[in-house]
């Protein structure tokens, strides 16, 4: 996070952090008021909460939302706590749509479906298999030093039970780790999203990895362009279109988040259908997302451009040199 939001930035987070840990030891109730969050009893839900909002402005291309008013309150001496509450209010819960309820513990051992489910199951997922425990580090941290091991797991244990521990080795096992187990991925990265670091960086012929570097260029960038929430609709192609991509189970980065691939042969379903039934409702996100709000639109699209050529050539391997199989013409 302190690479993405450079030095000034980092160091009104870094003192927001502090101010916010002793503000906790003399008035605790009215700090989490004032941003929302007096529901949030375990500090380090409340810790990890404000944390994730710093994340986000750099996660998906708006760092301006944040670091301007940041660093202006801290010029002119202003209530830097004060400030930060209204980033988070305004943007991160206005705005971008955070529910504090998301970073509550006892919410999040709800079982019962419902429009926020999908924390619960992203937890699942750390908990249980992949260990992405955003931990502070040791030293320079911006995060509190309070959301460290002994927080995510007790988190784990308290949220699924005694049984679900992160197996990391046997996903490593499964997966590959850093020999990834798969071909014809494409590694699409935003210079400025925090992921980008668990990404794999260096490219290669089966599974080329780009980094798309912009002042603003965050998560997925090289479908959604900039910024990538809120996201924009311009550009949006048809649903039926990624039925190619389903049918010859052509995987690449672009599609794991929005394609589930099954054999055709055990259903009963075709076509049109087959996609519109088990296609994800991202299925709509573009390629083409406009890059125009980039700081670099040049740069995004150059590696778009790139992308476009791993693809075409992944598909006509798939269709014996079918030009209609092109991603290019779609």
């Amino acid at each position: 996070i302190g690479v993405s939001a450079g030095p000034e930035c980092k160091a009104a987070l870094q003192e927001v952090t502090h101010l916010v840990e002793e503000g906790m030891k003399t008035n605790e109730l009215a700090l989490k008021s004032s941003f929302g969050a007096a529901e949030l009893k375990v500090d380090g839900d409340f810790l990890y909460f404000l944390a994730d909002a710093a994340v986000v402005a750099f996660q998906y291309g708006n760092p301006d939302k944040l670091c301007s008013p940041l660093v202006e309150a801290k010029k002119a001496g202003q209530d830097l706590v004060s400030a930060y509450a209204s980033y988070v209010n305004d943007y991160y819960v206005g705005s971008f749509g955070a529910n504090v309820k998301t970073y509550n513990q006892d919410y999040l051992k709800n079982t019962t479906a419902s429009e926020h489910n999908s924390d619960r199951l992203w937890w699942f997922q750390v908990c249980s298999e992949v260990a992405y425990f955003q931990v502070a580090p040791a030293n320079d941290s911006i995060r509190s030093s309070k959301i460290d091991l002994r927080y995510h797991l007790d988190l784990c244990k308290n949220v699924f039970g005694d049984t679900v521990y992160p197996i990391v080795e046997a996903t490593n096992l499964y997966y590959g780790g850093l020999r990834i187990a798969g071909t014809k991925i494409v590694f699409a990265n935003g210079s400025q999203d925090p992921w980008r670091h668990a990404s794999k960086q260096i490219s290669s012929s089966d599974t080329p990895s780009y980094l798309l570097t912009c002042q603003n260029c965050g998560h997925c960038v090289d479908f959604r362009g900039c910024p990538q929430s809120p996201l924009s609709i311009e550009g949006m192609f048809f649903m039926e279109h990624n039925c190619l991509l389903l049918n010859l189970g052509v995987i690449s980065s672009l599609y794991l988040d929005i394609v589930i691939l099954l054999d055709l042969e055990d259903s009963d379903l075709e076509g049109d259908e087959y996609c519109m039934t088990f296609l994800l409702p991202d299925t709509f996100l573009p390629l083409s997302g406009d890059s125009k709000g980039c700081s670099s639109p040049d740069a995004v699209n150059k590696i778009r451009q790139q992308i476009t050529e791993h693809i075409d050539l992944w598909l006509s391997q798939c269709q014996d040199g079918d030009a209609s199989g092109r991603w290019s013409a779609i």
